[in-house]
């Protein structure tokens, strides 16, 4: 007994092992391409809940499936209501696993060439190119799975004249519960549904525990993973944690509901869907499974408007904490930790905005902006310190230029904010009318520039922002030649007409790398980008920006590393 108890639980490890690997190597493999389509594809409600189905099913992961649409609902990417569809279609497409377990593993005993595909998959992720070579783990992790299945049927088969039905608590209301409870002690330890869906599938093919058993366990198995949802995301954002509710929410309503439903569907199963044992009793517990998660759906989706409010009661949201949304779990996934990133940017250049939009209509109390610049400067740290820690591959060119895109903007962003350190050169321009025209130029850029960030589904036209800042460089030197001139017949004293000369640059700087920032925070969306150029294409950046600053910012824009280059302030 004690060695048939070793062979069923090393079944087991061999099942999760394969299922890592095939979800590995499917992620990476289209991970990326998928969480694109999952941002460009999710609209509403019902087409959330297909795409989390169906790239649930794909990936075999729940979970990162999940992770794509906090990082996206966090970034504003995708609405509460849109990633609440795709957690809700995630339950769904999570059933596939039972029915690859069924169908492959004992109706058409897959397990006998097995050992082949591991094989082949091995030999190809050791010596095929990198895209053929996750093809081939993902093959090695699917033969595997099928491995630890057999593995796990051979150890229960042995404990058939020990562990029977009656070793299990009995088919009533008192017994479903404590199966359910079973279910989740069984979840919580694998800390995977599949895993154990696939132990409950092999049991009812070899008779140790009856379809009955076997479908109120089923239950317990899906409650259990909202235990370690909220684990998962204690300290989190606020997003993860409403999407954690979200799961809880989920699986205890279907769960109740499923508990009171097993006495019918036992009834329907044997008297009209398998008269004749036409289907085998495994393909039953997963038609159960995949039922009840569509009977969940079918319930909460019409009622997602009141599930989205009591999301929001139990989690607030937070109180003006821009870094909030970036999580650490999304360091591991690029796209999503980048739109992050994004969306951070987003919100404090909106902040930047609408200072200088204050300072410029003369409504911005001055005596403030040090400590509003000191919690900017804080949340641009604490982005660059992400940032750097976020592992872009270079075969992934869409990803990576984003990423570029990101880091460009954050820097246009520190060098908008400095020049709030040099805000009396706002005051030169007072009394000067080719500068006050100027400033009542970029205060209509930046009052329009506002008013296109407040909405994040749309991209602005930038082509504005772009001709003030060539006009502004294009003008320098005659404006450089106007100000002595006038200066010399007007008897003006020369620190004056400097004052005057800076006051232009400055101007000329803020509309520069507003143009600038509004480009490169567009570029970097992951869908609806205006860029697609590729990494090594941002080379070929425009002749203003080798003029743009006193402090040899030339370069800025030509960085097609990694590193964020953060320059010492000019004068």
């Amino acid at each position: 007994m004690g060695l048939e108890i070793l062979n069923a639980l090393g079944g087991l490890g061999l099942f999760l092992l394969g299922m890592v690997i095939l979800t590995n190597g499917l992620k990476e493999l289209a991970g990326d391409t998928i969480r694109r389509l999952i941002a460009k594809f999710t609209k509403n409600m019902p087409s959330g809940i297909a795409t989390g189905a169906i790239v649930t099913a794909v990936l075999q992961s729940s979970s990162a499936t999940t992770v794509t649409a906090v990082g996206f609902a966090s970034a504003g990417l995708l609405s509460l209501s849109q990633s609440l569809g795709i957690i809700f279609g995630a339950n769904l497409g999570t059933t596939m696993t039972g029915w690859i377990v069924a169908v492959f593993g004992f109706k058409l005993k897959l397990g006998q060439i097995a050992f082949p595909l591991i094989l082949v998959g091995t030999l190809m992720y050791m010596f095929a190119r990198k895209r053929v070579g996750m093809i081939g783990f993902a093959l090695a992790g699917f033969g595997l799975i099928f491995v630890g299945i057999d593995n796990m049927q051979a150890g229960m088969s042995g404990l058939a004249d020990t562990v029977t039905p009656k070793s299990f608590p009995t088919d009533d209301w008192l017994g479903r519960i404590l199966l359910i409870l079973i279910g989740m002690g069984v979840s919580m330890v694998t800390q995977s549904s599949s895993a154990g869906m696939a132990m409950a599938i092999t049991a009812v093919h070899t008779g140790t525990i009856s379809l009955t058993q076997g479908v109120a366990m089923v239950v317990g198995f899906d409650m259990g993973t909202t235990v370690t949802a909220v684990i998962a995301t204690l300290g989190g954002s606020v997003t993860a944690r409403r999407t954690a509710f979200a799961h809880v929410l989920f699986n205890t309503t279907t769960a109740c509901v499923a508990y009171f439903l097993v006495p019918l569907y036992m009834w329907v199963w044997q008297s009209y869907v398998n008269q004749g044992d036409r289907f085998s009793p495994e393909i039953g517990l997963a038609l159960f499974h995949s039922l009840f998660n569509l009977l969940g759906i079918l319930m909460l989706a019409p009622l997602s408007s009141q599930v989205i409010r009591v999301l929001c009661w139990l989690v607030p949201d937070a109180v003006n904490d821009q870094v909030e949304r970036l999580e650490e779990s999304f360091i591991q996934t690029p796209n999503v930790a980048i739109e992050a990133s994004r969306s951070t940017l987003t919100e404090v250049f909106q902040d930047v905005l609408h200072l200088f939009h204050g300072l410029f209509t003369n409504e911005a109390d001055r005596a403030d902006i040090s400590s509003m610049m000191e919690q900017t400067h804080e949340t641009l740290t604490i982005t660059e310190d992400y940032l750097r820690r976020v592992n872009v591959s270079k075969s992934d060119p869409q990803t990576l230029r984003c990423y570029q895109e990101v880091v460009l903007a954050l820097d246009h962003i520190r060098r908008l904010t400095r020049r709030f350190k040099e805000i009396e050169r706002l005051d030169a321009a007072a009394d000067v009318e080719d500068l006050q025209k100027v400033v009542t130029r970029l205060t209509k850029l930046l009052d329009d520039t506002e008013i296109a960030f407040e909405d994040r589904s749309e991209l602005m036209d930038e082509q504005p922002l772009e001709d003030c800042a060539r006009e502004l460089d294009q003008d320098q030197e005659s404006v450089r030649r106007r100000f002595t001139e006038a200066a010399s017949r007007s008897g003006d004293d020369f620190e004056y007409v400097l004052n005057q000369l800076d006051a232009y640059r400055w101007l000329y700087r803020i509309s520069y790398h507003l143009w600038r920032t509004v480009h490169h925070l567009q570029s970097a969306r992951i869908i609806n980008g205006q860029s697609d150029v590729e990494p090594a294409e941002i080379n070929n950046t425009k002749a203003v920006d080798s003029r743009s600053d006193d402090e040899g910012q030339g370069s800025e824009d030509k960085k097609t590393s990694l590193q964020i280059d953060s320059r010492d302030e000019v004068e």
